[in-house]
């Protein structure tokens, strides 16, 4: 080989071996740290139900390997309707009071609670390890006081067994019928709302408002992963459209047409994949949060439509 050649391919080389071990970092960093970029929880509370005109109360649900789950009871007096709440990826409970308020004026009495990790819920074992030995007061002011709750980032699994927390919660310690209950996920909360929803036909339905097919569809839906091996490094795979079929329950799929999030036609898929009974509505001009902002008064119809025409089927399974 010629010198001019050498110092033409060398170069070359180096800059090859450069890019290579780069895009191998970017692939383990998002290998190592893809849990914390799906699940972004926040530890304070911003707001609570009595600053939107909803009675509440506190309460703390016992969940798999010793872990606590914060969540508030808001009763509807003289309804039997129950609105099982479960959050997206974002934030926690106190960042969805606007929504619950919509559903709150439906006539649903709702729970809405945080996953571990989330808000004011904790994790084994830190929680357990800190507060043995503690008193039932001793352990509300140490959770009044953490403001960091950091203890664990939780997993695709982690949220199942909250979600499934919070339906014991509901069935024995409320002791409230299953065909009463009506499951309601968004975003992230509706793959953990069709999972419980596989896991529980007896409840009364189920409602996925802005929610994906998959995790790696979610994360396709974002260009700039589109470079990386996303199948073979994702470890919290959320597939919805695995689970959908084989619900027995009736579903209701609400998405925004101005999503920028989750694409609208993962809403399309998941609701050609449903058996019936199933319902799809398509919010005009709603992106991926602001569906009670924007088109409330349409939603709040369209869900007290789909519950009175699923009555029956409620009412069958109870029976």
């Amino acid at each position: 080989m010629s010198s001019i050649a050498t110092k033409t391919v060398a170069p070359l080389l180096v800059i090859g071996s450069l890019a290579t071990l780069a895009y191998a970092g970017v692939c383990f960093a998002l290998y190592s740290y893809q849990r914390k970029l799906i699940f972004r929880p926040l530890p304070d509370l911003v707001r609570t139900p009595a600053e939107v005109g909803i009675p509440y109360e506190d309460v703390w649900i016992p969940a798999a390997n010793n872990g606590k789950l914060h969540g508030w009871w808001m009763p509807h007096p003289g309804s039997r309707k129950t609105l099982l709440f479960c959050h997206g990826n974002y934030g926690n409970i106190s960042y969805n009071t606007e929504r619950i308020r919509l559903y709150y004026s439906m006539g649903f009495s709702i729970l809405a609670f945080d996953y571990r990790g989330y808000g004011q819920s904790l994790s084994q074992p830190i929680f357990s390890s800190v507060t043995e030995g503690m008193t039932g007061n001793m352990v509300d002011t140490l959770v009044d006081t953490m403001t960091d709750n950091s203890l664990t980032v939780p997993t695709e699994q982690s949220t199942y067994e909250d979600g499934e927390a919070a339906w014991q919660y509901l069935t024995t310690q409320r002791k409230l019928s299953p065909s009463d209950i009506t499951i309601l996920g968004h975003s992230m909360g509706g793959a953990i709302a069709i999972h419980l929803a596989h896991s529980h036909p007896q409840a009364a339905r189920l409602i996925v408002e802005s929610s994906f097919t998959t995790m790696q569809d979610a994360v396709h839906a974002k260009k700039i992963y589109r470079l990386f091996p996303i199948e073979q490094l994702l470890t919290e795979p959320f597939n919805s459209l695995s689970k959908v079929a084989r619900l027995t329950l009736p579903v209701l799929y609400a998405h925004g047409d101005q999503d920028q999030d989750v694409p609208t036609e993962m809403s399309h898929r998941l609701y050609q994949a449903s058996a019936h009974p199933k319902q799809l509505w398509i919010a005009p001009g709603v992106g991926h949060n602001d569906i009670a902002a924007v088109a409330g008064d349409q939603y709040k119809k369209v869900i007290q439509s789909f519950v009175e025409s699923t009555q029956h089927s409620a009412a069958s399974i109870a029976a």
